[in-house]
């Protein structure tokens, strides 16, 4: 699904606006009459039970707020009340021309600027509209906006934010200062990237997404940066088996990982892998492998006792690092791999510090490392802190830094390469503890060796990893209680229910 920036949401309205030739004012008559059939559609309780608060600021957000006012009380909801903020000086021509238009029709209506006590009646509604400040903002809510943006806080009720809950960053998820808790957001056209990382999925809380007009044309040509994978892309890109197939149709993957005390960390890639739909899976090490830890007796071990011994097996995919240890050999192993720009490598945990402790960046294109915040601050040299402030500018900086593409770990996982970021719509803090990365580089590598491309794999895999957390919580169990092993073991399900269409 593609997402669309502040500046392409601008571009997609203003090309529409000259383009298209679909005024401003259209734009915003859709906007407004359709967020308010969503409105009463997802509140009817709400919208009988008493009044209701449409705070609407001086922008063309206000001005949205005014045509969804006009039409939910042409529908019959007329216990309506409109708190307009801000001088009319600060007023958009549309905005001012919707305002005329509401005291046309006789809606009630507070202009705050004359009497800021009487936003104490806000209290009383059973369900606020927040129309307070759009897309636009691009700096921290100011007073006297604050005080509303804190009333709207700490009120008990539903709230209902247009196109975005006032105060957001959209394009980065960061809340630097006031910003409105919503219960459902409604935005018009394309959701925005920020909606769905850093704070921004605690802000948005619902996400309506609206089609008001734009062309798809228009759409299509300017956001093409930013995109969300779901479970509708998952079911495209996984693989599919023939009853004819056997295991050598279905990617021979080398699995190279573990040591002495960090066996399990193979362990759980390999037998990810397997469940992942591999048809041989090969775990190597350069120390002997412990007899006791062999818990899957499908995986095929060895020694790497020579790099040569790789060229003896034809691999379709590498996943190199978990548990493996930083060192001299470990760099070496990595170098060979590069040597030939064809093979399909997974990087990740002690692989990712030696390449930047042994300064082995670039790799090549279409390999594909997955660090978390903390291993990709020392890939970029900055803090954890301001890679979480942005995370899609991170990880693209990441991609062009290491030359191959980058999966960003955490909530929520970014893929980046040649400036395009995929944000995966699953998984939750169940998937932080030891253990779970290593399980999503077998997934990864599993797909790499099937035959999918470094993007497909890696965004398939780990909306599947995220999505098992997802699904551990809505069955009720507690997000602490996840064990990796639990992840590799629910695989067989979760995929059935994909693959099959089927939503727990």
């Amino acid at each position: 699904m593609r997402l669309a920036t502040v500046d392409q949401s601008k571009k997609i309205d203003e090309n529409s606006q000259k383009n298209y030739g679909l005024s401003g004012e259209i734009l915003m008559e859709c906007a407004g009459a359709l967020a308010a059939r969503e409105v009463d559609q997802s509140y009817f309780p709400e919208l009988s039970r008493g009044e209701v608060g449409v705070v609407c600021g001086p922008g063309n957000n206000g001005g949205d707020g005014f045509v969804l006012a006009r039409h939910l009380h042409s529908a019959g909801h007329r216990d309506l009340t409109i708190y307009i903020v801000g001088s009319k000086e600060q007023r958009s021509p549309l905005c001012q021309l919707q305002i005329q238009r509401i005291e046309q029709h006789g809606l009630r209506a507070i202009f705050l600027e004359d009497t800021p006590e009487k936003l104490e009646r806000l209290r009383s509604s059973k369900l606020v509209i927040d129309a307070l400040f759009g897309i636009g903002l691009n700096r921290p809510i100011e007073a006297p906006f604050v005080k509303v943006v804190d009333l709207i806080n700490s009120l008990k009720v539903p709230v209902v934010s247009l196109d975005t809950p006032s105060g957001l960053d959209c394009d980065r998820g960061a809340a630097t200062g006031a910003v409105v808790q919503a219960d459902m957001t409604i935005t018009f056209g394309l959701a925005k990237p920020g909606f769905f990382v850093g704070e921004g999925p605690y802000h948005v809380g619902k996400l309506r997404i609206l089609p008001i007009g734009f062309p798809l044309e228009n759409l299509r040509n300017i956001a093409t940066t930013h995109f969300l994978f779901n479970e509708k892309l998952a079911r495209r890109y996984l693989p599919t088996r023939k009853e004819s197939s056997n295991k050598s149709d279905h990617g021979r993957l080398a699995v190279v990982a573990g040591r002495a005390g960090m066996w399990g960390a193979g362990l759980l890639a390999s037998s990810s892998a397997y469940r992942m739909g591999s048809g041989y899976v090969h775990w190597l090490s350069f120390e002997p492998h412990l007899s006791e830890v062999m818990a899957q007796p499908e995986i095929l071990t060895g020694q790497l006792q020579t790099l040569s011994q790789l060229n003896e097996v034809d691999y379709s995919a590498f996943a190199v690092g978990p548990g493996l240890g930083v060192s001299q050999k470990t760099a070496d192993l990595i170098e060979f791999l590069k040597a030939d720009k064809d093979r399909a490598v997974v990087v990740d945990a002690d692989a990712i510090t030696t390449c930047v402790q042994f300064d082995l960046f670039p790799l090549p294109a279409q390999w594909v490392i997955t660090p978390h915040a903390g291993e990709l601050s020392r890939v970029l040299k900055v803090s954890s802190q301001e890679i979480e402030m942005d995370r899609y500018h991170s990880v693209l900086q990441a991609a062009e830094k290491t030359g191959c593409h980058v999966l960003l770990k955490g909530y929520r996982s970014v893929v980046g390469y040649q400036n395009r970021c995929m944000v995966i719509h699953s998984g939750n803090a169940a998937l932080a503890k030891a253990g779970s990365g290593d399980v999503l580089t077998g997934m990864i590598g599993s797909l790499l060796g099937q035959g999918l491309d470094t993007l497909q794999a890696t965004a398939a895999a780990a909306y599947i990893h995220g999505r098992m957390a997802d699904e551990w919580v809505r069955s009720g169990k507690d997000k602490s209680s996840l064990m990796p092993t639990d992840i590799a073991d629910s695989l067989p399900g979760l995929l059935g229910r994909i693959s099959g269409g089927a939503i727990l």
